[in-house]
């Protein structure tokens, strides 16, 4: 990363810091296509494994929608247009897309002429800054043909993680504001500034309006923010599901397999297939393989809830996955 983005705090603003409850598809969307063209070796293994289960699903539609999406939001890009992501989305797509068709058009040309200074822009482009109609209804669609086709099919994955994340947050919010900034990654918080490495140096000041953070399944390595001041603040940063690896941990994955172990460790709290799938960065049909055998040696227990099936340690389980213990 090229700079830093730093966020300055009043304590109004930590008064009026808001964590999303969930992520916003138009961010995921944005984010997932970047996360299709990262170099091999960069990615987490959980989004590894998203990638590669994603691919398999691209034909020519799918494609052209990626190649829409990324010709606005490339995966190098500095700056892309805030009218992308809206904060409408927060409700759902359809609201975040009523937003995006809603986009005054003095706004999508003042945005589209930021980003030309930073990149060159496709010739087709110049039609959506003249406000024509279907360019734009071609942008809504590729977030739709993304969202229909590679974001949604995975999203018991995506939510089971996204509630992880939100969870750590929140714990750490019990003991002080300062804590949950200081447990955002890859975030550094120095009273009163919050930074981050960023592809360019970027301020923002709150100055007491707030700034409301939104955890992504696909934001890699660094946040993203919204640029326009005028603009309710927004910071999207990379979700944290991983926990450390210990040496019981390693000792574990000896004994059972690696991947059998990680799914085993991910249930030292209750969780479904998807989360730990999102937890160990295996594959779902992986990790129901694995769950059928710790089930058959009596370490896990299955039971469905709802629309999901919740799995938890027996106690068996629970001492194997145990550190230090005497037995």
């Amino acid at each position: 990363m090229a700079g830093v983005l730093r966020i300055h705090f009043t304590r109004q603003d930590l008064l009026l810091m808001q964590l999303a409850g969930q992520s916003d598809p138009m961010w995921e969307a944005v984010l997932g296509t970047h996360v299709l063209v990262a170099p091999a070796g960069r990615l987490t293994p959980r989004l590894s494994a998203w990638k590669a289960n994603a691919r398999r699903k691209i034909d020519p539609e799918v494609r052209s929608a990626c190649r829409l999406l990324m010709d606005l939001a490339p995966a190098d890009a500095s700056y892309f247009p805030d009218f992308l992501t809206p904060i409408e989305a927060m409700e759902g797509l359809d609201a975040g897309l009523d937003a995006l068709r809603s986009t005054p058009r003095s706004r999508i040309r003042h945005e589209l002429g930021f980003a030309s200074k930073r990149r060159a822009l496709p010739n087709w482009t110049c039609s959506l800054a003249r406000g024509e109609g279907e360019a734009m209804q071609d942008v809504a669609r590729s977030f739709q043909i993304i969202n229909d086709r590679l974001i949604r099919p995975d999203w018991t994955q995506v939510a089971a993680a996204l509630e992880m994340d939100r969870s750590q947050r929140l714990s750490a919010l019990e003991r002080s504001f300062s804590s949950l900034l200081d447990s955002m990654y890859p975030f550094t918080w120095n009273d009163p500034v919050l930074s981050a490495p960023y592809p360019m140096d970027w301020d923002i000041r709150l100055g007491g309006r707030g700034i409301c953070f939104i955890p992504s399944y696909f934001c890699d390595r660094s946040p993203v923010a919204i640029v326009d001041p005028k603009l309710p603040p927004v910071v999207v940063y990379p979700l944290q599901v991983a926990s450390r690896r210990t040496a019981h941990d390693e000792a574990l994955g000896a004994l059972l397999g690696d991947n059998r172990a990680k799914v085993l460790v991910s249930l030292r709290t209750a969780s479904t297939t998807g989360g730990i799938a999102a937890m160990a960065g295996l594959r779902p049909s992986v990790v129901s393989g694995h769950l059928k055998i710790l089930r058959n040696a009596g370490l896990v227990e299955s039971e469905r809830q709802g629309q999901h099936v919740l799995h938890t340690l027996t106690p068996r389980g629970a001492v194997l996955t145990t550190e230090n213990n005497p037995g």
